[in-house]
């Protein structure tokens, strides 16, 4: 893959996953979000397991490595972030998701230099400090009473604690020396999420919840199950092209998609704090991953 087509995928990925958080929202009023995650993966598991074998043929002999691939992805990915980001969607807004995801990348940054070495510059400082001063914001509301008091939405702090089992998914996916491609990692990475995720649901009786879902939730799980399963496959060749910070950039749009794409389907009130949040952000994040 060129990096100019690398870069063209992560494009389509972010608007990709920009959609899903106001589709995300709507789906969580009929579904409990393990169950909305389990259901993605029963369809989604099948489908890249049967197009991993038609692309690149009967699958190899897995290595114990190719083995711990599979679980880490699993683990970090559908199963660790997903499953977490959804639980937090359904407590706050999509817009407040889509701000305070955006700083992911930041940690990215962070966790790059202790674990592969990454060097940070004054610059890299400076645009971590000016992150966390929007994820302030956002998660305060633009109100100094909400810091004072630390009265902050649950939901936000679960957006938040979803993103370090993303930086992990992120890191090892540029580190990672399995030799498979990245559509069998992602097949295997379902099946083992698959087989993690649908015990767990029944916590949540996926049966009743299913059978009265509308064609809003079931659609919501096909659309989880295809574009943005399908986003994750090219995420992860891209990383391999461009390097995990460069790939993690391109989240910088999402939270300014996630706003109008909130106030168009679900009338979404926008804030200041919203507008100034992502804007500061987007330069902090930008700060901090700069070569």
């Amino acid at each position: 893959m060129t990096p100019a087509r690398a870069y063209g995928l992560l494009l389509l990925v972010t608007l990709l996953w920009a959609g899903n958080f106001p589709l995300g929202k709507l789906a969580l009023l009929e579904l409990g979000p393990i169950t909305l995650t389990a259901a993605r993966a029963a369809l989604a598991a099948p489908a890249l397991v049967l197009i991993a074998r038609l692309a690149h043929g009967p699958f190899p002999a897995f290595t114990r490595r190719d083995r711990w691939t599979f679980v880490v992805i699993s683990l970090t990915g559908l199963v660790g972030n997903t499953t977490v980001w959804y639980w937090g969607l359904s407590h706050t807004s999509p817009v407040n998701a889509g701000i305070l995801g955006a700083a992911a990348p930041v940690i990215v940054a962070l966790a790059g230099a202790v674990w592969l070495g990454d060097p940070l510059a004054p610059r890299h400082v400076l645009g971590i400090a000016l992150t966390m001063g929007a994820v302030l914001l956002t998660i305060s509301r633009g109100s100094p009473e909400a810091l004072q008091t630390l009265a902050f939405n649950r939901g936000d702090l679960i957006i938040l604690a979803s993103q370090v089992a993303w930086v992990c998914y992120t890191l090892f996916s540029r580190a990672s020396r399995s030799q498979l491609p990245s559509l069998t990692v992602q097949a295997g990475a379902h099946v083992v999420s698959l087989v993690v995720l649908a015990p767990l649901a029944l916590l949540e009786r996926p049966w009743q919840s299913l059978a009265a879902a509308s064609w809003v939730g079931w659609g919501v799980i096909v659309y989880a199950a295809g574009p943005i399963a399908l986003g994750h496959i090219w995420y992860y060749q891209a990383i391999r092209v461009v390097g995990a910070g460069r790939a993690a950039v391109f989240m910088n749009l999402v939270p300014f998609v996630v706003i109008a794409l909130s106030w168009l389907i679900l009338g979404e009130p926008v804030r200041w704090y919203h507008v100034v949040a992502a804007t500061v952000v987007i330069g902090g994040v930008a700060l901090a991953t700069a070569r």
